[in-house]
């Protein structure tokens, strides 16, 4: 006969809902962050990596041309052979009631839409896609719920400063590192944002059109460190093939330089806050002769940001009598491009007057992934 107590915790235990249950967002995001860290340490992109394996494929995926004359008639609409006449009524029946080819601000001629069941009822609900370009180079993109009486409809609001709360994302195509995945995990359909620069990759999970407000809102994300690690690539040129103008061929030919900044690579270390450290950070080089009276206070010499790259770290770099402002910096979203390629390291002899831009050979590994709070305006 079974003992009492182990009886009680055996119903406890079969009592308890699957790990992917509808509810059970928490325990779906402990799954991924454990798949995360024991990815092995040379895949350059973990997320991507354990994301792939629960890629949702359950989608259809149509391309509406759209005109961007206001007073241009939809064009003409003919039902896609994989598309149920039920659904189909409902998409034009969104795209006539909503005048969406005119609403949504499109720059490419084109609207994308995917047709998938996002809140599990069976109907397949919409995905909407739609380039916008600007500075921003921004794609819109929103999720709408399938209704049986009104068909497509967007998620009552929830909280406007969390919009992915209502299905509503923006993907920047310039300057951002952002990815939008759809998941199906236990037969139950998740989003996943990942946002993310040199230090780490935050991944919010949610499910913007399920009934619970704690899944559409959810209080916590993955945050994911990564070890870092450069050395300089072939100084003769760039890695894009592209020649050494004459001042960065003279650094290049310097070798003593060369090998010290080596040394100071391989002593590059990322702290718990992912924050890179590297050199004499203290240090500051001496202003050169004939420095504008206004820029002798300056440093680091690398003058203002953009949103094309990360500073990672600054340090003093000396060679004989030169003495450099250096700066690690990461390319972002399509201008980094392969992860190995991703950095360099920039010289300065003077306020604003850059010396090199030294490429280097990169590596990055997982260091720690963790659940952490979702900051409170969503940010």
């Amino acid at each position: 006969m079974t003992h009492p107590v182990v009886r009680a915790a055996l119903l406890a235990a079969l009592s308890l809902p699957p790990l992917a249950a509808a509810s059970d967002l928490d325990g779906v995001l402990e799954r991924l962050r454990a798949e995360i860290a024991a990815v092995p340490v040379d895949d350059p992109a973990p997320i991507d990596t354990v994301l792939a394996r629960y890629r949702d494929e359950t989608g259809i995926d149509l391309q509406i041309p759209v005109a961007g004359d206001s007073d241009a008639p939809l064009p003409a609409l003919v039902r896609p052979a994989n598309i149920t006449p039920a659904d189909w009524d409902a998409v034009t029946r969104y795209l006539r009631g909503t005048d969406a080819q005119h609403s949504v601000p499109v720059e490419m001629g084109e609207l994308s839409l995917s047709l998938l069941d996002l809140d599990g009822d069976g109907q397949r609900d919409l995905v909407q896609s739609a380039y916008s370009g600007g500075t921003g180079l921004y794609t819109q993109v929103d999720m709408l719920r399938r209704d049986p009486q009104r068909g497509f409809v967007v998620p009552d609001s929830l909280d406007p400063q969390r919009p992915w709360a209502q299905g509503q994302y923006g993907l920047s195509g310039r300057g951002s590192d952002q990815g939008l995945y759809w998941l199906r995990i236990d037969g139950v359909s998740y989003i996943a944002y990942r946002d993310g620069d040199y230090y780490g990759d935050t991944l919010l999970l949610n499910r913007p059109l399920s009934e619970d407000p704690r899944e559409r809102s959810p209080t916590t994300r993955l945050k994911v460190r990564y070890g870092r690690e450069h050395r300089l690539a072939d100084p003769v040129m760039h890695v894009d093939g592209e020649p050494l103008d004459a001042s960065a061929t003279a650094i290049a030919a310097d070798r003593r330089l060369l090998r010290h900044i080596e040394r100071l690579l391989a002593a590059l270390t990322v702290d718990g806050d992912g924050v890179a450290h590297f050199g004499d950070e203290q240090g500051r080089c001496p202003v050169p002769a004939g420095t504008d009276p206004g820029e002798t206070d300056l440093w680091p010499w690398r003058g203002a940001g953009s949103y094309t790259f990360d500073t990672a770290a600054d340090t003093v770099i000396r060679s004989g009598k030169q003495c450099y402002s250096a700066t690690l910096i990461a390319l972002r979203s399509s201008y980094a491009g392969d992860h190995a390629l991703c950095c360099q390291l920039w010289l300065y002899r003077g306020p604003g007057e850059q010396a090199a831009a030294l490429d280097l050979r990169s590596r990055r590994w997982v260091s720690g992934v963790t659940v952490v709070a979702v900051p409170p305006q969503g940010e």
